[in-house]
């Protein structure tokens, strides 16, 4: 699977979040990048089924 940009953005703003707060919540990334919680479920799910993201 190819990550486009989006996809990319997503997970430097949790990689960033995690350095910061040792553990990202949806809404913490929603915050951060401006956007819906919905948004980051579909982004998040989409992630995990790609392989780039998991729970834990």
């Amino acid at each position: 699977m190819k990550l486009h940009a989006s996809g990319e953005d997503y997970l430097e703003t949790i990689l960033v979040l995690h350095k910061k707060l040792g553990m990202v919540r949806s809404v913490d990334v929603a915050r951060h990048m401006g956007v819906s919680k919905p948004s980051i479920c579909v982004a998040v799910n989409t992630l995990k089924d790609g392989g780039f993201a998991h729970n834990g």
